[in-house]
Protein backbone atom coordinates (compact mmCIF):
# COMPACT_ATOMS: atom_id res chain seq x y z
CA UNK A 1 0.00 0.00 0.00
CA UNK A 2 1.12 3.79 -0.30
CA UNK A 3 2.75 4.20 3.10
CA UNK A 4 4.18 8.02 1.63
CA UNK A 5 3.15 10.80 -1.00
CA UNK A 6 5.06 13.55 -1.34
CA UNK A 7 3.81 16.14 -4.11
CA UNK A 8 5.72 19.84 -5.14
CA UNK A 9 4.68 22.66 -7.28
CA UNK A 10 1.47 20.56 -8.66
CA UNK A 11 -1.65 22.93 -9.69
CA UNK A 12 -1.97 25.00 -7.10
CA UNK A 13 -0.24 22.48 -4.37
CA UNK A 14 3.05 24.42 -3.47
CA UNK A 15 3.93 20.52 -1.32
CA UNK A 16 2.08 18.11 0.39
CA UNK A 17 3.08 15.14 2.47
CA UNK A 18 0.82 12.46 3.17
CA UNK A 19 1.23 8.89 4.92
CA UNK A 20 -1.85 7.36 4.82
CA UNK A 21 -2.12 3.80 6.64
CA UNK A 22 -4.53 1.14 5.74
CA UNK A 23 -8.53 1.17 5.52
CA UNK A 24 -10.79 3.99 4.17
CA UNK A 25 -9.56 7.76 4.21
CA UNK A 26 -11.75 10.09 2.96
CA UNK A 27 -10.38 13.53 1.35
CA UNK A 28 -13.36 16.39 1.29
CA UNK A 29 -12.74 19.64 0.48
CA UNK A 30 -14.43 22.82 -1.32
CA UNK A 31 -14.72 22.37 -5.37
CA UNK A 32 -11.47 24.19 -6.83
CA UNK A 33 -9.46 23.44 -3.87
CA UNK A 34 -6.86 21.05 -5.48
CA UNK A 35 -8.22 17.94 -4.86
CA UNK A 36 -8.37 17.35 -8.85
CA UNK A 37 -4.33 17.62 -8.16
CA UNK A 38 -3.80 15.47 -5.37
CA UNK A 39 -5.75 12.97 -7.70
CA UNK A 40 -3.32 13.54 -10.39
CA UNK A 41 -0.48 12.91 -8.47
CA UNK A 42 -1.75 9.45 -8.15
CA UNK A 43 -1.77 8.91 -11.73
CA UNK A 44 1.32 10.36 -12.33
CA UNK A 45 2.59 7.24 -9.93
CA UNK A 46 0.70 5.08 -11.92
CA UNK A 47 3.23 6.33 -15.15
CA UNK A 48 0.18 8.19 -17.04
CA UNK A 49 0.97 10.97 -19.38
CA UNK A 50 1.17 14.51 -17.87
CA UNK A 51 0.91 17.35 -19.67
CA UNK A 52 3.40 20.53 -18.49
CA UNK A 53 0.41 23.29 -17.55
CA UNK A 54 -0.34 21.36 -14.30
CA UNK A 55 3.13 22.84 -13.28
CA UNK A 56 2.41 24.99 -10.34
CA UNK A 57 2.71 28.68 -11.54
CA UNK A 58 6.54 30.26 -11.51
CA UNK A 59 7.58 26.83 -10.54
CA UNK A 60 10.47 25.27 -13.65
CA UNK A 61 9.12 21.33 -12.62
CA UNK A 62 6.31 19.53 -10.88
CA UNK A 63 7.78 16.36 -8.67
CA UNK A 64 5.87 13.55 -7.28
CA UNK A 65 7.35 10.47 -4.89
CA UNK A 66 5.59 7.53 -3.51
CA UNK A 67 6.74 5.17 -1.37
CA UNK A 68 4.58 1.42 -1.52
CA UNK A 69 4.81 -0.90 1.04
CA UNK A 70 4.54 -4.37 -0.99
CA UNK A 71 2.74 -8.01 0.39
CA UNK A 72 5.53 -10.68 -0.86
CA UNK A 73 3.58 -11.78 -3.85
CA UNK A 74 3.68 -8.02 -5.27
CA UNK A 75 6.98 -7.68 -4.56
CA UNK A 76 7.87 -10.88 -6.39
CA UNK A 77 5.59 -9.85 -9.08
CA UNK A 78 7.68 -6.56 -9.31
CA UNK A 79 10.83 -7.63 -9.06
CA UNK A 80 10.37 -9.75 -11.76
CA UNK A 81 9.15 -6.98 -14.14
CA UNK A 82 12.02 -4.69 -13.08
CA UNK A 83 15.01 -7.90 -12.98
CA UNK A 84 15.75 -6.53 -9.25
CA UNK A 85 14.97 -7.70 -6.27
CA UNK A 86 13.16 -5.04 -3.85
CA UNK A 87 14.38 -4.35 -0.45
CA UNK A 88 12.64 -4.47 2.67
CA UNK A 89 9.71 -5.08 0.08
CA UNK A 90 9.63 -1.21 0.15
CA UNK A 91 9.48 0.60 -3.55
CA UNK A 92 10.14 4.39 -4.14
CA UNK A 93 8.31 6.03 -7.29
CA UNK A 94 9.49 9.36 -8.30
CA UNK A 95 8.20 11.19 -10.96
CA UNK A 96 9.57 14.75 -12.40
CA UNK A 97 7.48 17.04 -15.25
CA UNK A 98 9.13 19.91 -16.58
CA UNK A 99 8.49 22.91 -17.97
CA UNK A 100 10.33 21.39 -21.15
CA UNK A 101 8.11 18.93 -22.00
CA UNK A 102 10.81 16.20 -20.57
CA UNK A 103 9.98 13.80 -17.62
CA UNK A 104 11.88 11.61 -15.75
CA UNK A 105 10.95 8.56 -14.16
CA UNK A 106 12.85 6.68 -11.11
CA UNK A 107 11.90 3.50 -9.98
CA UNK A 108 14.30 2.67 -6.38
CA UNK A 109 16.53 5.24 -7.36
CA UNK A 110 17.24 3.71 -10.61
CA UNK A 111 16.82 5.98 -13.76
CA UNK A 112 13.57 3.99 -15.78
CA UNK A 113 10.82 4.80 -18.02
CA UNK A 114 7.10 5.79 -17.61
CA UNK A 115 6.46 2.27 -19.70
CA UNK A 116 8.36 0.07 -17.37
CA UNK A 117 5.98 2.24 -14.56
CA UNK A 118 3.00 1.25 -16.34
CA UNK A 119 3.66 -2.33 -15.95
CA UNK A 120 3.83 -2.19 -12.56
CA UNK A 121 1.15 0.24 -12.02
CA UNK A 122 -1.81 -2.90 -11.49
CA UNK A 123 0.27 -4.22 -8.53
CA UNK A 124 0.18 -0.81 -7.08
CA UNK A 125 -2.62 1.80 -6.98
CA UNK A 126 -5.69 2.04 -9.14
CA UNK A 127 -7.58 4.87 -9.56
CA UNK A 128 -11.69 4.17 -10.06
CA UNK A 129 -13.35 7.35 -11.21
CA UNK A 130 -16.36 8.83 -13.30
CA UNK A 131 -14.01 8.39 -16.76
CA UNK A 132 -13.32 4.71 -14.97
CA UNK A 133 -17.24 4.07 -14.95
CA UNK A 134 -17.91 5.39 -18.47
CA UNK A 135 -14.95 2.65 -19.62
CA UNK A 136 -17.34 -0.36 -17.95
CA UNK A 137 -19.75 0.31 -20.83
CA UNK A 138 -16.86 -1.19 -23.35
CA UNK A 139 -17.34 -4.61 -23.85
CA UNK A 140 -13.45 -4.68 -23.67
CA UNK A 141 -13.53 -3.46 -19.71
CA UNK A 142 -16.36 -6.04 -18.98
CA UNK A 143 -14.18 -8.82 -20.34
CA UNK A 144 -11.22 -8.08 -18.78
CA UNK A 145 -13.13 -7.51 -15.41
CA UNK A 146 -13.94 -11.58 -15.66
CA UNK A 147 -11.18 -12.69 -16.94
CA UNK A 148 -10.06 -10.35 -13.57
CA UNK A 149 -12.87 -12.13 -11.43
CA UNK A 150 -11.95 -15.73 -12.59
CA UNK A 151 -8.39 -15.41 -12.47
CA UNK A 152 -7.71 -16.23 -15.94
CA UNK A 153 -5.50 -13.33 -16.82
CA UNK A 154 -2.36 -15.91 -17.00
CA UNK A 155 -4.37 -17.97 -19.24
CA UNK A 156 -5.24 -14.96 -21.52
CA UNK A 157 -1.54 -13.45 -21.58
CA UNK A 158 -0.72 -16.90 -22.70
CA UNK A 159 -3.09 -16.94 -25.48
CA UNK A 160 -2.28 -13.77 -26.55
CA UNK A 161 1.84 -14.47 -26.89
CA UNK A 162 0.65 -17.34 -29.14
CA UNK A 163 -2.07 -15.36 -31.02
CA UNK A 164 0.75 -12.32 -31.64
CA UNK A 165 3.52 -15.32 -32.45
CA UNK A 166 0.88 -16.29 -35.25
CA UNK A 167 0.73 -12.92 -36.48
CA UNK A 168 4.33 -12.61 -37.20
CA UNK A 169 4.81 -16.66 -38.62
CA UNK A 170 1.77 -15.23 -40.55
CA UNK A 171 3.68 -12.00 -41.97
CA UNK A 172 6.34 -13.87 -42.24
CA UNK A 173 4.72 -16.13 -45.20
CA UNK A 174 3.15 -13.44 -46.50
CA UNK A 175 6.54 -11.74 -47.20
CA UNK A 176 8.22 -15.20 -48.48
CA UNK A 177 5.33 -14.80 -51.01
CA UNK A 178 5.73 -11.68 -52.11
CA UNK A 179 9.30 -12.38 -52.24
CA UNK A 180 8.64 -15.99 -54.33
CA UNK A 181 6.22 -14.14 -57.02
CA UNK A 182 8.94 -11.42 -57.23
CA UNK A 183 11.43 -13.77 -57.86
CA UNK A 184 9.31 -15.76 -60.38
CA UNK A 185 8.88 -12.26 -62.48
CA UNK A 186 12.47 -11.76 -62.14
CA UNK A 187 13.20 -15.62 -63.32
CA UNK A 188 10.92 -14.94 -66.72
CA UNK A 189 12.53 -11.62 -67.31
CA UNK A 190 15.79 -12.98 -66.97
CA UNK A 191 14.79 -15.93 -69.28
CA UNK A 192 13.62 -13.70 -71.97
CA UNK A 193 16.88 -11.91 -71.94
CA UNK A 194 19.17 -14.38 -71.87
CA UNK A 195 17.27 -16.65 -75.07
CA UNK A 196 17.15 -12.91 -77.44
CA UNK A 197 21.01 -12.21 -76.21
CA UNK A 198 22.19 -15.95 -76.91
CA UNK A 199 20.38 -15.74 -80.14
CA UNK A 200 21.98 -12.33 -81.42
CA UNK A 201 25.32 -14.73 -80.74
CA UNK A 202 26.84 -11.02 -80.30
CA UNK A 203 30.45 -10.51 -80.55
CA UNK A 204 33.17 -7.55 -79.81
CA UNK A 205 33.67 -5.03 -82.73
CA UNK A 206 30.77 -6.90 -84.99
CA UNK A 207 28.83 -3.68 -84.98
CA UNK A 208 32.07 -1.15 -85.63
CA UNK A 209 33.25 -3.71 -88.59
CA UNK A 210 29.65 -3.91 -89.94
CA UNK A 211 29.56 -0.26 -90.00
CA UNK A 212 32.50 0.04 -91.70
CA UNK A 213 31.45 -2.50 -94.17
CA UNK A 214 28.12 -0.87 -95.36
CA UNK A 215 29.61 2.53 -95.50
CA UNK A 216 32.39 0.90 -97.53
CA UNK A 217 29.16 -0.72 -100.24
CA UNK A 218 27.69 2.47 -99.62
CA UNK A 219 30.14 4.14 -101.60
CA UNK A 220 30.90 1.47 -103.56
CA UNK A 221 31.50 3.63 -107.50
CA UNK A 222 33.88 6.34 -105.83
CA UNK A 223 35.90 3.87 -104.15
CA UNK A 224 36.27 1.84 -107.33
CA UNK A 225 36.98 4.88 -109.11
CA UNK A 226 39.49 6.03 -106.59
CA UNK A 227 41.61 3.19 -106.50
CA UNK A 228 41.61 2.93 -110.35
CA UNK A 229 42.91 6.42 -110.33
CA UNK A 230 45.78 5.39 -107.79
CA UNK A 231 46.64 2.31 -109.87
CA UNK A 232 48.03 4.24 -112.70
CA UNK A 233 49.41 6.99 -111.01
CA UNK A 234 51.31 3.97 -108.64
CA UNK A 235 51.69 1.47 -111.71
CA UNK A 236 50.58 1.90 -114.87
CA UNK A 237 50.99 4.78 -116.85
CA UNK A 238 54.58 6.17 -118.20
CA UNK A 239 56.25 8.01 -115.01
CA UNK A 240 54.24 6.33 -112.47
CA UNK A 241 55.65 6.35 -109.19
CA UNK A 242 56.91 3.02 -109.27
CA UNK A 243 58.68 3.85 -112.35
CA UNK A 244 60.02 6.67 -110.94
CA UNK A 245 61.23 5.31 -107.77
CA UNK A 246 63.11 2.71 -109.36
CA UNK A 247 65.04 5.15 -111.28
CA UNK A 248 66.34 6.79 -108.29
CA UNK A 249 66.66 3.98 -106.79
CA UNK A 250 69.12 2.99 -109.22
CA UNK A 251 70.24 6.57 -109.72
CA UNK A 252 71.61 6.41 -105.90
CA UNK A 253 73.20 3.19 -106.12
CA UNK A 254 77.33 2.95 -105.50
CA UNK A 255 76.97 6.53 -103.77
CA UNK A 256 75.34 5.59 -100.51
CA UNK A 257 78.43 4.92 -98.69
CA UNK A 258 79.61 8.68 -99.45
CA UNK A 259 77.21 10.14 -97.00
CA UNK A 260 74.34 8.97 -94.84
CA UNK A 261 71.65 10.99 -96.03
CA UNK A 262 72.19 9.18 -99.39
CA UNK A 263 71.79 5.68 -97.70
CA UNK A 264 69.06 7.18 -96.10
CA UNK A 265 67.32 8.48 -98.87
CA UNK A 266 68.32 5.27 -101.16
CA UNK A 267 66.60 2.82 -98.10
CA UNK A 268 63.35 5.16 -97.98
CA UNK A 269 62.99 4.26 -102.06
CA UNK A 270 62.99 0.67 -101.45
CA UNK A 271 60.78 0.66 -98.57
CA UNK A 272 58.35 2.86 -100.19
CA UNK A 273 58.33 0.81 -103.50
CA UNK A 274 57.95 -2.35 -101.37
CA UNK A 275 55.04 -0.26 -99.56
CA UNK A 276 53.42 0.69 -102.41
CA UNK A 277 53.69 -3.17 -104.30
CA UNK A 278 51.86 -4.65 -101.19
CA UNK A 279 49.61 -2.14 -100.60
CA UNK A 280 48.16 -2.71 -104.50
CA UNK A 281 48.37 -6.06 -104.21
CA UNK A 282 45.50 -6.20 -101.39
CA UNK A 283 43.67 -4.16 -103.34
CA UNK A 284 43.75 -6.93 -105.50
CA UNK A 285 40.50 -8.54 -104.39
CA UNK A 286 38.83 -5.45 -103.33
CA UNK A 287 36.11 -5.42 -106.81
CA UNK A 288 35.09 -8.87 -105.64
CA UNK A 289 34.64 -7.60 -102.36
CA UNK A 290 32.52 -4.41 -103.48
CA UNK A 291 30.57 -6.79 -105.72
CA UNK A 292 27.88 -7.85 -103.05
CA UNK A 293 24.95 -9.35 -103.99
CA UNK A 294 21.47 -7.62 -102.76
CA UNK A 295 20.71 -10.68 -100.30
CA UNK A 296 24.29 -10.49 -98.55
CA UNK A 297 23.87 -6.99 -98.43
CA UNK A 298 20.31 -7.27 -96.56
CA UNK A 299 21.97 -9.58 -94.22
CA UNK A 300 24.33 -7.46 -93.10
CA UNK A 301 21.81 -3.76 -92.58
CA UNK A 302 19.75 -6.20 -91.03
CA UNK A 303 22.54 -7.63 -88.63
CA UNK A 304 23.66 -4.18 -87.60
CA UNK A 305 20.18 -3.37 -87.33
CA UNK A 306 19.78 -5.78 -84.81
CA UNK A 307 22.80 -4.88 -82.45
CA UNK A 308 21.09 -1.26 -82.61
CA UNK A 309 17.52 -2.13 -81.08
CA UNK A 310 19.30 -4.27 -78.89
CA UNK A 311 21.77 -1.67 -77.86
CA UNK A 312 18.77 0.46 -77.32
CA UNK A 313 16.45 -1.66 -75.83
CA UNK A 314 18.78 -2.69 -72.96
CA UNK A 315 20.48 0.99 -72.69
CA UNK A 316 23.75 -0.81 -73.19
CA UNK A 317 26.80 -1.12 -75.60
CA UNK A 318 27.40 -3.76 -78.15
CA UNK A 319 30.62 -4.87 -75.16
CA UNK A 320 28.28 -4.51 -72.30
CA UNK A 321 25.44 -6.46 -73.54
CA UNK A 322 27.89 -9.16 -73.54
CA UNK A 323 28.90 -8.67 -69.94
CA UNK A 324 24.96 -8.14 -69.02
CA UNK A 325 24.58 -11.59 -70.59
CA UNK A 326 26.66 -13.56 -68.42
CA UNK A 327 25.69 -11.30 -64.91
CA UNK A 328 22.00 -12.54 -66.37
CA UNK A 329 23.12 -15.84 -66.41
CA UNK A 330 24.66 -16.09 -62.83
CA UNK A 331 21.77 -14.16 -61.76
CA UNK A 332 19.22 -16.83 -63.24
CA UNK A 333 21.32 -19.63 -61.34
CA UNK A 334 20.64 -18.08 -58.03
CA UNK A 335 17.05 -17.65 -58.56
CA UNK A 336 15.43 -20.77 -57.07
CA UNK A 337 12.08 -20.03 -57.70
CA UNK A 338 9.89 -20.65 -54.60
CA UNK A 339 11.54 -20.75 -51.22
CA UNK A 340 11.99 -24.34 -49.73
CA UNK A 341 10.58 -23.07 -46.10
CA UNK A 342 7.08 -22.10 -47.47
CA UNK A 343 5.26 -25.03 -47.60
CA UNK A 344 6.90 -26.00 -43.75
CA UNK A 345 5.83 -22.99 -42.86
CA UNK A 346 2.17 -22.79 -43.66
CA UNK A 347 2.13 -26.63 -42.19
CA UNK A 348 3.31 -24.85 -38.61
CA UNK A 349 0.67 -22.03 -38.89
CA UNK A 350 -2.29 -24.43 -39.72
CA UNK A 351 -0.60 -26.08 -36.05
CA UNK A 352 -0.55 -23.31 -34.41
CA UNK A 353 -3.91 -22.06 -35.39
CA UNK A 354 -5.58 -25.01 -35.00
CA UNK A 355 -3.59 -24.97 -31.36
CA UNK A 356 -5.00 -21.33 -30.56
CA UNK A 357 -8.75 -22.21 -31.13
CA UNK A 358 -8.47 -25.31 -28.76
CA UNK A 359 -6.92 -22.44 -26.85
CA UNK A 360 -9.96 -19.97 -27.08
CA UNK A 361 -12.48 -23.35 -26.91
CA UNK A 362 -10.94 -23.97 -23.41
CA UNK A 363 -11.15 -20.29 -22.40
CA UNK A 364 -14.33 -19.92 -23.70
CA UNK A 365 -15.33 -22.71 -21.18
CA UNK A 366 -13.73 -21.08 -18.38
CA UNK A 367 -15.55 -17.82 -18.47
CA UNK A 368 -19.12 -19.67 -19.43
CA UNK A 369 -18.58 -21.52 -15.57
CA UNK A 370 -17.41 -17.83 -14.34
CA UNK A 371 -20.05 -15.32 -15.48
CA UNK A 372 -23.14 -16.72 -13.24
CA UNK A 373 -20.21 -16.41 -10.38
CA UNK A 374 -19.23 -12.49 -10.98
CA UNK A 375 -23.33 -11.86 -11.71
CA UNK A 376 -24.14 -13.19 -8.05
CA UNK A 377 -21.28 -11.56 -6.32
CA UNK A 378 -22.30 -8.13 -8.10
CA UNK A 379 -25.86 -9.03 -7.52
CA UNK A 380 -25.90 -9.42 -3.88
CA UNK A 381 -23.51 -6.25 -3.40
CA UNK A 382 -25.94 -4.28 -5.37
CA UNK A 383 -28.80 -4.92 -2.98
CA UNK A 384 -26.43 -3.21 -0.29
CA UNK A 385 -26.31 0.04 -2.63
CA UNK A 386 -30.23 0.20 -3.02
CA UNK A 387 -30.96 -1.50 -6.12
CA UNK A 388 -32.25 -4.70 -4.25
CA UNK A 389 -34.95 -5.55 -7.57
CA UNK A 390 -31.96 -5.00 -9.80
CA UNK A 391 -30.90 -7.73 -11.86
CA UNK A 392 -27.56 -7.95 -13.67
CA UNK A 393 -26.39 -10.92 -15.95
CA UNK A 394 -23.71 -11.32 -18.40
CA UNK A 395 -23.88 -12.79 -21.86
CA UNK A 396 -20.60 -14.44 -23.89
CA UNK A 397 -21.03 -14.24 -27.44
CA UNK A 398 -18.37 -15.34 -30.48
CA UNK A 399 -16.88 -12.72 -31.80
CA UNK A 400 -17.98 -12.39 -35.23
CA UNK A 401 -16.90 -9.97 -38.71
CA UNK A 402 -14.17 -10.00 -41.03
CA UNK A 403 -12.17 -7.91 -39.20
CA UNK A 404 -11.01 -10.95 -36.24
CA UNK A 405 -8.18 -13.12 -37.13
CA UNK A 406 -9.38 -16.80 -37.65
CA UNK A 407 -12.50 -16.02 -35.54
CA UNK A 408 -10.42 -14.57 -32.40
CA UNK A 409 -8.01 -11.69 -31.47
CA UNK A 410 -5.66 -11.34 -29.20
CA UNK A 411 -8.30 -12.10 -25.97
CA UNK A 412 -9.50 -15.01 -27.00
CA UNK A 413 -12.55 -15.47 -29.33
CA UNK A 414 -15.41 -14.18 -27.11
CA UNK A 415 -17.54 -10.85 -26.31
CA UNK A 416 -18.61 -10.24 -23.25
CA UNK A 417 -21.65 -8.11 -21.95
CA UNK A 418 -23.00 -6.66 -18.66
CA UNK A 419 -26.77 -6.30 -19.04
CA UNK A 420 -28.68 -5.08 -16.37
CA UNK A 421 -32.18 -3.83 -15.21
CA UNK A 422 -32.79 -1.97 -12.44
CA UNK A 423 -36.31 -2.64 -12.11
CA UNK A 424 -39.02 -5.90 -11.89
CA UNK A 425 -40.51 -6.22 -15.14
CA UNK A 426 -38.10 -4.42 -17.31
CA UNK A 427 -36.28 -6.09 -20.09
CA UNK A 428 -32.43 -6.80 -19.67
CA UNK A 429 -30.84 -4.74 -21.53
CA UNK A 430 -26.95 -4.05 -22.25
CA UNK A 431 -25.46 -1.76 -19.28
CA UNK A 432 -24.71 1.13 -21.99
CA UNK A 433 -28.35 1.23 -22.98
CA UNK A 434 -30.10 1.16 -19.70
CA UNK A 435 -28.11 2.12 -16.58
CA UNK A 436 -28.11 6.01 -15.10
CA UNK A 437 -25.17 7.89 -13.84
CA UNK A 438 -26.03 6.92 -10.55
CA UNK A 439 -27.02 2.88 -11.57
CA UNK A 440 -23.55 2.99 -13.19
CA UNK A 441 -21.75 4.52 -10.42
CA UNK A 442 -22.85 1.69 -7.89
CA UNK A 443 -22.69 -1.14 -10.35
CA UNK A 444 -18.82 -0.05 -10.93
CA UNK A 445 -18.53 -0.03 -6.82
CA UNK A 446 -20.43 -3.81 -7.02
CA UNK A 447 -17.68 -4.98 -9.68
CA UNK A 448 -15.01 -3.40 -7.36
CA UNK A 449 -16.12 -4.38 -4.37
CA UNK A 450 -16.27 -8.47 -6.08
CA UNK A 451 -13.25 -8.00 -7.31
CA UNK A 452 -11.15 -6.89 -4.32
CA UNK A 453 -10.55 -9.77 -2.77
CA UNK A 454 -9.08 -11.43 -6.88
CA UNK A 455 -7.17 -8.31 -8.03
CA UNK A 456 -3.42 -7.18 -6.77
CA UNK A 457 -3.78 -3.81 -6.39
CA UNK A 458 -3.71 -2.80 -2.60
CA UNK A 459 -4.17 0.72 -3.09
CA UNK A 460 -7.72 1.82 -4.69
CA UNK A 461 -8.08 5.53 -5.64
CA UNK A 462 -12.19 6.74 -5.65
CA UNK A 463 -12.86 9.93 -7.19
CA UNK A 464 -16.37 10.81 -6.29
CA UNK A 465 -17.66 7.61 -6.76
CA UNK A 466 -21.31 8.73 -5.21
CA UNK A 467 -21.54 11.06 -8.30
CA UNK A 468 -25.59 11.09 -9.00
CA UNK A 469 -26.78 9.66 -5.98
CA UNK A 470 -28.24 10.89 -3.29
CA UNK A 471 -27.64 10.77 0.75
CA UNK A 472 -29.21 7.68 1.43
CA UNK A 473 -27.33 5.74 -1.08
CA UNK A 474 -24.71 7.84 -0.52
CA UNK A 475 -24.61 6.13 3.01
CA UNK A 476 -24.67 2.75 1.54
CA UNK A 477 -21.86 3.97 -0.65
CA UNK A 478 -19.60 4.61 2.31
CA UNK A 479 -20.29 1.20 4.09
CA UNK A 480 -19.45 -0.56 0.93
CA UNK A 481 -16.42 1.84 0.53
CA UNK A 482 -15.18 0.77 4.01
CA UNK A 483 -15.82 -2.66 3.70
CA UNK A 484 -13.16 -2.58 1.07
CA UNK A 485 -11.09 -0.52 3.27
CA UNK A 486 -10.75 -3.60 5.85
CA UNK A 487 -8.76 -5.87 2.96
CA UNK A 488 -7.42 -2.74 0.92
CA UNK A 489 -6.10 0.78 1.85
CA UNK A 490 -8.90 3.39 0.34
CA UNK A 491 -8.73 6.88 -0.47
CA UNK A 492 -11.72 8.69 -1.46
CA UNK A 493 -12.54 11.95 -2.51
CA UNK A 494 -16.37 12.72 -2.28
CA UNK A 495 -18.45 15.92 -1.43
CA UNK A 496 -21.18 13.52 0.37
CA UNK A 497 -21.07 13.47 4.60
CA UNK A 498 -22.94 9.97 3.93
CA UNK A 499 -19.87 8.66 2.37
CA UNK A 500 -17.26 10.80 4.34
CA UNK A 501 -18.48 9.58 7.90
CA UNK A 502 -17.42 6.09 7.00
CA UNK A 503 -13.69 6.66 6.67
CA UNK A 504 -11.23 5.77 9.46
CA UNK A 505 -9.64 9.03 8.35
CA UNK A 506 -10.56 12.45 6.99
CA UNK A 507 -8.26 14.90 5.29
CA UNK A 508 -9.65 18.45 4.32
CA UNK A 509 -8.05 19.68 0.57
CA UNK A 510 -7.51 23.74 1.91
CA UNK A 511 -6.48 26.18 0.07
CA UNK A 512 -5.25 30.05 0.98
CA UNK A 513 -3.72 32.99 0.18
CA UNK A 514 -0.59 34.35 1.35
CA UNK A 515 0.91 36.74 0.33
CA UNK A 516 -1.40 36.95 -3.07
CA UNK A 517 0.02 33.29 -3.55
CA UNK A 518 -2.33 30.83 -3.35
CA UNK A 519 -1.46 27.17 -2.31
CA UNK A 520 -3.56 23.97 -1.14
CA UNK A 521 -2.38 21.56 1.65
CA UNK A 522 -3.96 18.80 3.35
CA UNK A 523 -5.13 18.51 6.84
CA UNK A 524 -6.06 15.87 8.94
CA UNK A 525 -9.50 16.26 10.81
CA UNK A 526 -9.91 14.80 13.82
CA UNK A 527 -12.47 15.07 17.11
CA UNK A 528 -14.49 18.16 16.87
CA UNK A 529 -13.01 19.62 13.55
CA UNK A 530 -14.19 16.27 11.69
CA UNK A 531 -17.61 16.89 13.13
CA UNK A 532 -17.40 20.57 11.39
CA UNK A 533 -16.32 19.58 8.75
CA UNK A 534 -19.15 16.98 8.03
CA UNK A 535 -21.49 19.24 9.66
CA UNK A 536 -20.44 22.16 6.92
CA UNK A 537 -20.75 19.42 4.33
CA UNK A 538 -24.48 18.91 5.21
CA UNK A 539 -25.50 22.57 5.57
CA UNK A 540 -22.90 24.30 3.57
CA UNK A 541 -20.36 26.93 5.71
CA UNK A 542 -22.57 27.74 7.99
CA UNK A 543 -22.97 24.95 10.23
CA UNK A 544 -25.85 24.68 13.02
CA UNK A 545 -25.95 23.36 16.42
CA UNK A 546 -28.91 20.67 14.70
CA UNK A 547 -26.26 19.72 11.81
CA UNK A 548 -23.12 19.30 14.24
CA UNK A 549 -25.75 16.64 16.01
CA UNK A 550 -26.33 15.59 12.49
CA UNK A 551 -22.63 14.68 11.80
CA UNK A 552 -22.08 12.95 15.63
CA UNK A 553 -25.00 11.16 15.35
CA UNK A 554 -23.87 10.07 11.79
CA UNK A 555 -20.31 9.07 12.38
CA UNK A 556 -21.84 6.88 15.55
CA UNK A 557 -24.27 5.32 12.87
CA UNK A 558 -20.89 4.13 10.87
CA UNK A 559 -18.94 3.00 13.42
CA UNK A 560 -22.25 1.18 14.81
CA UNK A 561 -22.26 -0.60 11.44
CA UNK A 562 -19.28 -1.60 11.19
CA UNK A 563 -18.92 -3.24 14.34
CA UNK A 564 -21.83 -5.13 14.28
Amino acid sequence: MLVHLSVEDLGLIEKIEFDPGSGLHVLSGETGVGKSMLLASMLILRGERTRTDVIRRGASRAFVRGIFQLSESNCQKISEELGFSIEDGELLIEREIAKEGRSRCRIDGRESTTTVLRRIAPFLIEVIGQGQALTLLQSETQLELLDRFGGLLDKRQAHASAWNEARELEKRIQALEESSRERRDRALFLEHVIEELEQASLEKGQRASLEQELELLEERDRVLAAIAGARTRILDKDGCVLDSLGSTERDLRGFEQLHPGIAALLEGCIQSRSLLEDSLRELSGIDADLDMDPVALDQRSRRLDQIVTLEEKYHRSEEDLLSYLVECQNEQQQISGDSEELPDLHAGLSRCVDQLKEGTRILTEARLKIIQQLTRHCSDELKDLGLEKAKIVGELSPLEGTRYWNGMDEKGADQFRICFSANPGEPVRPLAEVASGGELSRVMLALVKTLAGVTGTETLVFDEIDSNVGGRMGFAIGQKLRQIGESHQVLCVTHLPQVACHGMWQHKVVKQVDSGKTSTFLELLEGEDRIRELASMLRGDRATERSLEEARAMIVEANTLETA
